[in-house]
Formats: structure tokens, C-alpha cells, sequence
């Protein structure tokens, strides 16, 4: 994909040119990335990369659809069952390959049509609560436009979520995936290695009586928690829902650091066991050795050379 599209001699051509080069945007989009950064969610939006390329690839491909069986509405069933697919996102396990193969199929097909299909067919305008009731059709060109302008949306909401993730940008992962090489003005993305944390994962506050604590906390968030677990309770608090834990100072671990009332906070990483014997080799002493919290979060801290507490947090994917 170049950075502009491409001259084009007709109405067709010129729309066909805009459809492909926003449709190339989720390709740079996902270049370079694991299966398991395609499914992270580090931005405020409850999607990931990877979920980014299944929702548009089911978009794109029921556009498609109601273009291909104009004048005619596209069959209810597929549309559907796509639908469907889509609501389970993109989850661990997942593999970005197989969702980019789909996307990609989907892609070749919309680009086709829209160098093929007459813009002046009129496309059914299908029953649903978010479509207007007093439009019978769209104009393929319409299709077009729209889909251009969807897409688009999506891609900038893309941008945002791989910059959170690893700094990335549109441009230099453009010119990385189309191998353009040094360009002298821009150089393309280069992949690095991870640093040791993502972001504050979790902070854990205790309390020798809880209730009370709880119902302080309560108050000064105006939620309660979404967590609770006896002993344990925890909030999502702000726009990136960073998670605030509550815990009966009972089950506290031997070392606090002003042993009376401490917080651990725990930094997100990918591997919490690996983090956790990296910094046993840099001398910090265990506190809590790895542990399994349920539901995919896996844990540990120790206590640093100079006394202090740091806490790492291995976060499911998605």
C-alpha cells in the first residue's frame, strides 16, 4: 500500500483505489505482531489488533455480499452466522494467520466487485433497527463509499491500539510491510525487544478489617466491586479499568515494607515466572514465589535490594 492512493482515470477506478488502500491498512496494522500481542487490549477500547481484523473482515465481507446479490438482498443466513462469529472476537489461542488468510480472501473479493459491479446498481436496503426505514436502496456507489469510510474508522482506531501496545506507528509499519527500505525521511518499523513491563498491572492494598475498608473504598470510587471473593474484593478503576485489589491483612505475606500496612503494586508482564527468576538473579528475595490467581492471572512478588516491594502480574490474553 502506498501512503496516498493512486490517480485514477474514472469515478470506479478511483473508488476500487481507496477501497484497497484501506483495506492494506490492517495489514499494516498487524505486521510483526504474535498471536498473543494480537489478542492483548492495551488501550481503553475492549478491542485488540487481532479483533480489529476479525470485525472488519466480517464488515467487509457482508458489504460484499449485498453488492454481489443486488438487486436482490444477500441471503439473512450467512450474514448471521458471520455475526456470530464475530461476537467471539479474537481470544488466546487464536491464530493471527488463519484470521489475516480470512481477511485477505474477504479483501480480494471486495476489491473485484468493486472494480466490477455497475455503481449505479441499486443495493436492497436490508431490515435491520440501525438502517433507515424510508430508503428502499443504495447505489453500489454508496456501498463503496461507505465501506471506504468504515474502514477507515477502524483503521485510526487501530492506530491507536498498536501504538499503546508497542509504540508502533502507521507510516513506518506501512513501509515495513511493503519493504520499502530506508526511505531517508522515515525508517521503517524494526521489531524490539519487550521491556520488562507493559504498565501497572494491579495495585494491592490491605486492611486489618476489610468490611470497613470495602465500604470506604465503596464510597470514595461510587462502585462497587466487580470482584469479590471473600478476603479478597477488586475495582476497575479509570479509563484503562487498572484493577485496585482489597486484601484481609491476615493473608498478607510475611515482609511488608512499613510492616504495618503495605501495597504491592504488580507490574504486567508476559511471563510472570520468568520476570520473577530475573529478578531473583538481580538480588531481590522472594515475597510470594509464582502463583496461580485463577482465570489466567498468574503472580508473584518479591522485595527488591533496598526493601521495597514489586509485585509482577502475568494477565490473560484478550
Amino acid at each position: 500500500m502506498p501512503f496516498l492512493a493512486p490517480p485514477a482515470p474514472t469515478e470506479q477506478d478511483n473508488l476500487a483505489g481507496y477501497l484497497s488502500m484501506q483495506l492494506d491498512a490492517f495489514r499494516a496494522l498487524a505486521h510483526g505482531l504474535s498471536d498473543a500481542q494480537a489478542a492483548a487490549t492495551p488501550s481503553a477500547s475492549a478491542f485488540s489488533i487481532g479483533g480489529l481484523v476479525r470485525h472488519v473482515t466480517v464488515v467487509t465481507a457482508n458489504w460484499v455480499d449485498s453488492v454481489q446479490h443486488a438487486p436482490a438482498l444477500a441471503p439473512v443466513a450467512e450474514i448471521e452466522r458471520r455475526v456470530a462469529e464475530f461476537e467471539r472476537g479474537f481470544v488466546a489461542g487464536d491464530s493471527l494467520a488463519t484470521a489475516l488468510a480470512q481477511y485477505d480472501d474477504v479483501a480480494n473479493r471486495a476489491l473485484d466487485a468493486a472494480r466490477r459491479v455497475d455503481l449505479e446498481t441499486p443495493v436492497p436496503v436490508p431490515d435491520a433497527p440501525w438502517f433507515p426505514k424510508d430508503v428502499e436502496h443504495w447505489s453500489v456507489r454508496w456501498v463503496w463509499g461507505h465501506l471506504v469510510q468504515e474502514l477507515a474508522r477502524h483503521a485510526g482506531h487501530g492506530d491507536i491500539i498498536r501504538e499503546t501496545l508497542d509504540g508502533a506507528t502507521m507510516y513506518p509499519l506501512v513501509a515495513a510491510a511493503e519493504g520499502m527500505g530506508d526511505l531517508g525521511f522515515l525508517q521503517p518499523w524494526t521489531p524490539s525487544d519487550p521491556g520488562f513491563t507493559t504498565g501497572v498491572s494491579t495495585v494491592v492494598y490491605f486492611a486489618a478489617d476489610p468490611a470497613a475498608a470495602r465500604a470506604w473504598y465503596t464510597e470514595l470510587l461510587g462502585a462497587e466491586p466487580y470482584f469479590d471473593q471473600g478476603p479478597y474484593v477488586e475495582w476497575r478503576v479509570g479509563p484503562h479499568e487498572r484493577e485496585l485489589g482489597l486484601l484481609d491483612a491476615a493473608f498478607a505475606p510475611e515482609h511488608r515494607a512499613d510492616g504495618t500496612g503495605s501495597v504491592i503494586a504488580y507490574w504486567q508482564v508476559e511471563d510472570a515466572t520468568a520476570a520473577y527468576e530475573r529478578l531473583l538473579t538481580m538480588g531481590a528475595t522472594t515475597q510470594w514465589p509464582p502463583r496461580d490467581f485463577g482465570s489466567g492471572y498468574v503472580g508473584a512478588s518479591v522485595v527488591d535490594p533496598f526493601g521495597n516491594v514489586l509485585g509482577v502480574m502475568q494477565r490473560p490474553a484478550g
